[in-house]
């Protein structure tokens, strides 16, 4: 059995990419990724530079908004909210393993 890898897409942490690229990688259109922009969803590397640019991180961001207004059949706002409650639980998540980890070197030192 083989992986399907029709979606795979390899970005390097430093590579920008475009509005026309985040609508072609995301399934969301230009208007909700710029209502995303609009409400802090999204941050473009400088949002006084028109075209906007991202970095490569956000196309995991608008992947994940397009599967939450798909899914649950959010609008744009619900989807913001969302997306700002997943990245705080996933700092959250981040800095406990990293507590876990600590705790686990001090009780076998």
């Amino acid at each position: 059995m083989q992986a399907d890898t029709s979606n795979a897409l390899w970005l390097h942490r430093s590579q920008l990419v475009s509005v026309g690229e985040l609508v072609e990688l995301s399934g969301l259109n230009e208007g909700e990724i710029r209502e995303l922009v609009d409400m802090g969803a999204l941050v473009p590397i400088d949002a006084q530079q028109v075209p906007w640019s991202f970095g490569a991180e956000c196309v995991q961001t608008v992947r994940r908004a397009c599967r939450l207004r798909i899914d649950l059949e959010l609008d744009t706002h619900a989807v913001a909210l969302a997306l700002d409650l997943l990245a705080q639980i996933d700092k959250l998540e981040s800095e406990l393993s990293q507590l876990r980890a600590r705790q686990f070197v001090f009780a076998n030192a």
